[in-house]
């Protein structure tokens, strides 16, 4: 209180006093009133004034404010930004929008938002300055020079548009756009802050000079790094997908989730496992959308998100892109609009799969010429599916000998194609030894079981052993049962045995029957032969004790999976009880196998589980050595 408040208020008290005096008038004294306290403005408690957040959220900062005289408190906003800001009742900052530090919407433009804060207890105020600075979040930026990458289809692609495309599909009206080189690399530049889906479309495949359409055009999606970027059949599947879960989808394809589908040419180290399955499965890619496009199988949305949406749908038992079951799904529950009769659905899964069960090689040029193939013949031959005009005859040759019908193509100059599937005729057998006593084959001692191992002309017999085994007891072929040293019967490579690799290799020169030895010490294999027959029946396996499941290494020769290549698994020899379909495969003519009724997928990889089938005699023995067979 100063001095002249004081002093009116005495003179105030002296005139009342005597008003009051000389005891006249009788009135009462008016009561005494205290004066109203007095009220402190609240104080803006922030000791920071200038703050940096990163861009892409909401939070800016926080008003920090006290009132001694404990009013509520309000707060509000002003200055040239503020519209762009709110403020709670407790003094929190947002921004209305999250900045984007590419394209700042402050005043100025410079990332730097200026507000002053006001607090208020309803009748004094105080008020500060803040400047919000807004940093660059640069896990979001798109490549600020360019993109620099490889476009694949099969192989490279020379002289295709890459673009960041404008209108969806194609790169009609691209700003940006450049050609790819020879071996498919290219470098776009684009301004920073450039955003789209990188997209390559037409182009030739400089090996087998194929053209490529805008049909053919492939998407990478929304590129997020700076790394060098890989347009494919596959990244186009991801872009259709819109899957943040890539590990999935790629487990999906069967490829290997350390492969990185943005960044890793599948062509450039094809000696890589990993690398050469997922230049194997663009290539299959490639050839589906070809087929898929031929039969116009699609007629809602396009081919890509239907095989994106099939490989989503994909059972985890399905491992190979050229499964019939993946064939036949996509054929029959993507497009309700495609109603192929039984037997088309059996011609044109078969062909397709067939063909891309085969594409498998250890060059671009290799995989160039399956797609090749797979665009003028297999689409065409799929086309005659639906037309009616496909022979048997042609159908059979397809599913049966892929390769000699690949390679039948004359219009490419690389030379023959190898088959990745040979194999299917081939079965190992393992080779160990007890002592001088016996070999042990599988398990079986062939000195004591009558062991007898079926083949027939087409066959590969290959006996596993380590060098200790043929060097101590060098094994040996001969026509003459319990042969020795030097014997006459001894064959050799004409009959199609092969010493170096102990590999038997069965054709018209191969002798009916075969007696394996050892060359050092007799009686060694004095029970087991090789007998050639020129079909397999049930008479030529002991199948009383096969109740386990076992996997068949073959082609599916008849029924709705006809053309199924690889492994079939689970598979029994004998009948479960009615609860089961038959399969007969290509490689075993006079053979039923009996699988279990819900099974669904047909043509795999091969499975540590369960135990591969063998035309052999016996499929449990005991040994001396104490041993048994393991199924």
């Amino acid at each position: 209180m100063n001095t002249l408040n004081r002093v009116v208020l005495l003179s105030s008290f002296f005139v009342i006093a005597s008003c009051g005096g000389g005891g006249g008038g009788g009135g009462s004294e008016d009561p005494y009133t205290p004066p109203a306290p007095s009220n402190s403005a609240p104080t803006i408690t922030n000791t920071v004034f200038s703050i940096s957040v990163e861009e892409n959220q909401t939070s800016a900062f926080t008003i920090s404010a006290s009132d001694s005289d404990g009013d509520t408190l309000t707060y509000s906003l002003t200055g040239a930004d503020s519209a762009l800001m709110s403020v709670s009742s407790s003094g929190v900052v947002t921004f209305n929008t999250a900045p984007d530090f590419e394209n700042p919407s402050d005043s100025n433009s410079d990332n730097v938002y200026e507000v002053t804060a006001t607090v208020s207890d309803g009748s004094l105020t105080d008020s500060e300055s803040f400047m919000v600075t807004v940093t660059n979040d640069t896990s979001d930026d798109v490549t600020t020079e360019g993109f620099d990458g490889t476009l694949v289809a099969a192989g490279p692609v020379q002289g295709a548009t890459i673009c960041i495309q404008v209108e969806a599909g194609n790169c009609t009206g691209a700003q940006y756009t450049t050609s790819t080189s020879q071996d498919g690399t290219f470098s776009l530049t684009v301004d920073s802050g450039t955003t789209g889906v990188l997209r390559g479309e037409g182009g030739f495949d400089p090996v087998t000079n194929l053209q490529f359409g805008e049909g053919d055009s492939l998407a990478l999606g929304q590129p997020v790094t700076d790394q060098n970027l890989v347009i494919s059949a596959i990244s186009q599947l991801m872009n259709e997908d819109n899957s943040t879960d890539y590990d999935s989808f790629k487990t999906k394809l069967g490829i290997d989730p350390s492969f990185m589908i943005r960044f890793d040419n599948p062509f450039s180290n094809l000696d890589n496992a990993a690398y050469n399955k997922a230049a194997v499965i663009n290539t299959q890619l490639v050839i589906l959308g070809e087929v898929l496009e031929e039969i116009h199988t699609i007629t809602n949305g396009s081919i890509g998100n239907k095989v994106a949406d099939a490989i989503t749908g994909r059972s985890t038992t399905e491992t190979s892109l050229g499964d019939t079951t993946f064939i036949k799904d996509l054929l029959t529950n993507y497009d309700t609009e495609f109603t192929p009769s039984s037997q088309q659905l059996i011609d044109l899964s078969s062909g397709i799969s067939a063909y891309m069960q085969k594409v498998n090689a250890n060059s671009s040029n290799s995989h160039s010429h399956f797609l090749q193939v797979g665009v003028s013949e297999l689409k065409n031959l799929m086309s005659s599916v639906m037309s009616g005009t496909a022979s048997s005859t042609e159908l059979d040759k397809l599913v049966f000998n892929t390769i000699d019908w690949i390679n039948e193509d004359t219009s490419w100059n690389g030379g023959s194609i190898s088959d990745n599937e040979s194999n299917l005729n081939s079965i190992s057998y393992t080779l160990s030894n007890n002592g001088s006593a016996n070999y042990i084959v599988d398990s079986i001692n062939p000195s004591d079981t009558e062991f007898i191992i079926y083949v027939k002309e087409g066959d590969v017999i290959k006996f596993e052993a380590t060098t200790s085994v043929t060097s101590n007891h060098p094994f040996k072929m001969s026509t003459v049962q319990n042969a020795t040293n030097g014997d006459s019967g001894q064959i050799g490579t004409a009959e199609g045995w092969n010493q170096d690799t102990m590999t038997l290799t069965v054709s018209s020169s191969t002798p009916d029957t075969i007696y394996p030895y050892c060359d050092f010490h007799s009686g060694m294999y004095s029970q087991g032969k090789i007998v050639k027959v020129s079909s397999y029946t049930q008479a030529n396996i002991d199948i009383t004790s096969v109740t386990s499941a076992l996997q068949v290494k073959g082609t599916v020769a008849t029924g709705p999976f006809k053309g199924a290549s690889g492994y079939t698994y689970k598979v029994y020899l004998n009948s479960q009880g009615g609860s089961e379909h038959t399969h007969t495969f290509h490689e075993y003519p006079g053979l039923t196998f009996y699988m279990p009724a819900d099974q669904g997928y047909h043509g795999s990889e091969t499975s540590s589980t369960d135990t591969p089938f063998k035309a052999k005699s016996h499929y449990s023995a005991d040994s001396d050595d104490g041993g048994s067979d393991s199924y």
